[in-house]
């Protein structure tokens, strides 16, 4: 069976670290001698794959909150309003909890709202420009009702 490739080539940086946390997880799961004996291969790879969603969507929170967190640093052309182009002042009553899905996993983050004032528009600086993925942006209105990612319960069967 054919399985599609990802490129690891942006994770040669910290290739030893990951190296080290993977023997270091192995270990914590498993112990010195391994998985025991009879343990099924798909119930290794389950647990693998639980653990990679955590990281991704850890690590997606982090990358974007920090990013977030530095709003009053962004380069010029996120500091003014997409429709008129006049520069944008910073509104924190309006920041909003953001839920994106990727190709990873779900993305959440506390996102800083701007506004313009000539416009009379409140946005966020991320809505400028998504990115190349038909991937949907829910402001914390629209996910209200809906479990956060650490209080659902996901049971699969396979």
């Amino acid at each position: 069976m054919a399985r599609s490739k990802i490129a690891t080539a942006p994770a040669d940086p910290v290739r030893p670290y990951l190296e080290g946390v993977a023997k270091s997880l192995v270990d914590r799961l498993y112990g010195d001698k391994g998985p025991a004996w009879g343990t099924k291969l798909c119930a290794i790879e389950d647990t693998i794959k639980a653990i990679r969603q955590v990281l991704s969507e850890k690590m997606l929170d982090e990358a974007l909150q920090r990013q977030a967190n530095t709003v009053d640093e962004r380069p010029a052309d996120f500091q003014c309003c997409p429709k008129c182009g006049k520069e944008v002042e910073r509104n924190p009553e309006a920041d909003d909890c953001r839920i994106h899905q990727t190709d990873v996993g779900e993305a959440e983050w506390k996102e800083p709202a701007t506004y313009c004032r000539k416009c009379r528009r409140s946005f966020f600086p991320s809505d400028q420009e998504l990115g190349d993925r038909p991937h949907g942006v829910e402001s914390d209105a629209a996910t209200q009702d809906r479990p956060r990612r650490d209080e659902a319960h996901v049971v699969r069967s396979r």
